[in-house]
């Protein structure tokens, strides 16, 4: 629970410290006072934003602070040892209760920072750990039951999160595969031109059955058979220059016989002779390669025909496709590759839709369950709300949630549309809030849902602010009754203007503004019991106390322990 608060700087308030305890403490003074400031910046220290008008004229900075005390199997706990921002015993985090400290402080220039037991944190994280901490109903909270997102709210409050974590992450994993479907779908739509173009190329390129290399190849043996006549002369008579009988060869053997004779009696010639004869062999090896080349040379016009028409395909398609022609392989290739991934997506096509059914069924049975859920909630909240109109002054009026299943409509919060419906007088039919109740009746029936909801929370300290604004009598006293009730099983701070709310108060904490030279600056004190008697008598004869105002207030303090 909440066990102290610091501000410095705040609003109207210079320097503060307030310590608070256990059950239901009210918070009373005059209006302007600043009691709904205290709530602010508890506010704060729960992630709401600041901004620099809340630092008090003059000062650098606002600086606030709390300290909670966390029981052990607190919720938060798990979150801040999630968070490494428990406390720790030696080595291993603690198991036992634990203090928590809240810190923010906010600029004049309206920077903002916070801190969770000394360590940096951001307002996200803040508010986190907030929703395991208070809860605070504002006093315009009823105003907020005429919105249907509220409503739906203030119901589930009483339904298992699990059935609104299920049926919100079934609705995104619904929503996630119908975009995958829809987008493969478009996608396909899309790529239908490109499909049968790819077709039609890649069949045309493939009939011509292209290789790596090809081209160079063809070229080559077009240039061959193109010039075979000339090619096979020059060989043969290049052939007969070397082998004739009057050839190069028979020439050099001739040469070569004559200086092997110099030779004998001039050594000098010895070394010529020698490079004469190693190309005399290096020529008969060359007559050679020339006379099997000319065997294998021969005319071919049909094979030049051949060869001259694939070049042409060659050419013509390189053309096309503006690729150099010996790249035509891989483009095919590339071509069935792009085919084979468009071919595919009617497969993916087919799988997505199963998806897609799939996650529609899981979603449909989540907000089937969330559906029963609500509908034995709603019985439960009908009844506990009539029954809370009658000690409210509302007799004969009835409370009713009307709950109606959309199939055609799905949502992350289900497949429910949710009002609350009132009767303000007997036999009349249930009728949406918006139309039928006044600004008293929906005062009084949210401060009604609230103490039921608040009822089902699993923090530790609840906040009111005013809720009980528009009421009076014996009614004020049966709301007191109520929030005294609370304050039996959680920390209960109630800001209020009514004597009978605050006399049901285990404490009462008194905020008054203290007038200086040239400023104003706000004070809380915890009352005593004549305290409490002196504060509630003024709220309730005014101005002018009396003997019998006091009287009266010593006998609603007396009394409230009896009838809380």
């Amino acid at each position: 629970m909440l066990r102290h608060i610091t501000v410095r700087d705040f609003a109207i308030i210079e320097h503060l410290e307030v310590e608070l305890g256990a059950g239901m403490i009210a918070l009373t003074g005059e209006t302007g006072a600043g009691k709904s400031i205290l709530i602010d910046v508890v506010g704060l220290l729960l992630g709401d934003r600041g901004e620099s008008s809340s630092v008090r004229e003059g000062a650098v900075q606002a600086d606030l602070g709390a300290e909670f005390d966390l029981a052990s199997g607190h919720p938060a706990l798990e979150w801040l040892r999630e968070q490494a921002l428990a406390e720790t015993v030696g080595d291993t985090l603690a198991d036992v209760g634990e203090t928590v400290l809240l810190r923010r402080v906010i600029t004049a220039q309206g920077k903002s920072r916070a801190w969770i037991n000394g360590r940096p944190v951001t307002i996200t994280q803040l508010k986190s750990l907030g929703n395991w901490l208070v809860d605070i109903h504002g006093q315009h909270a009823h105003q907020l039951l005429l919105q249907r997102s509220a409503q739906r709210e203030l119901l589930d409050g009483f339904v298992d999160l699990t059935l609104l974590r299920e049926t919100a992450d079934a609705h995104d994993r619904m929503r996630a595969a119908d975009q995958r479907l829809q987008a493969t779908r478009e996608r396909m739509t899309q790529n239908g031109d490109r499909l049968d173009l790819l077709r039609f190329q890649s069949a045309e390129i493939a009939e011509l059955a292209p290789r790596s290399g090809e081209y160079e190849e063809l070229t080559a043996e077009q240039s061959v058979l193109a010039h075979a006549t000339e090619v096979l002369a020059a060989l043969q008579s290049a052939h007969g220059a070397i082998d004739a009988d009057t050839g190069i060869d028979t020439g050099m053997s001739r040469l070569l016989a004559e200086l092997h004779e110099a030779a004998r009696h001039d050594r000098r010639i010895g070394p010529v002779v020698e490079s004469l004869e190693s190309v005399r062999i290096q020529l008969r090896d060359a007559g050679d390669q020339l006379r099997r080349l000319a065997d294998h040379v021969e005319s071919n016009p049909e094979r030049l025909s051949e060869i001259d028409a694939r070049i042409a395909d060659h050419l013509r398609l390189a053309r096309k496709h503006r690729v150099e022609p010996d790249d035509l392989a891989a483009l095919l290739q590339r071509m069935d590759g792009e085919l084979a991934e468009l071919d595919a997506g009617d497969v993916a096509l087919e799988e997505l839709e199963k998806l897609l059914t799939m996650a529609r069924a899981q979603y449909a049975s989540a907000a089937d369950a969330l559906s029963a859920a609500r509908r034995k909630a709603a019985k439960k909240l009908d009844k506990a709300v009539t029954q809370s109109m009658q000690e409210l002054g509302m007799t004969g009026g009835r409370f009713r949630v009307d709950l109606q299943n959309l199939e055609g409509d799905s949502g992350p919060h289900g497949r429910d549309r949710i009002e609350f419906q009132v009767a303000a007088n007997p036999g009349s039919a249930p009728q949406p809030l918006a139309r039928v109740a006044s600004g008293g009746e929906l005062s009084r029936i949210g401060l009604a849902l609230q103490v039921l909801a608040s009822a089902a929370q699993t923090v530790d300290t609840l906040i009111f602010d005013e809720v009980d604004s528009g009421i009076s009598g014996a009614v004020a006293e049966v709301v007191g009754r109520k929030l005294r009730g609370l304050g039996e099983r959680y920390q209960v701070l109630c800001v209020t203007h009514l004597p009978q709310v605050a006399a049901q108060a285990h404490r009462q904490l008194q905020v008054s503004k203290r007038h200086g030279e040239g400023s104003a600056r706000t004070e809380i004190t915890t009352l005593d019991t004549e305290g409490r008697v002196e504060a509630i008598a003024g709220m309730l004869g005014g101005l002018r106390i009396t003997e019998r105002s006091r009287a009266h207030a010593r006998e609603m303090l007396e009394t409230a322990p009896e009838v809380g």
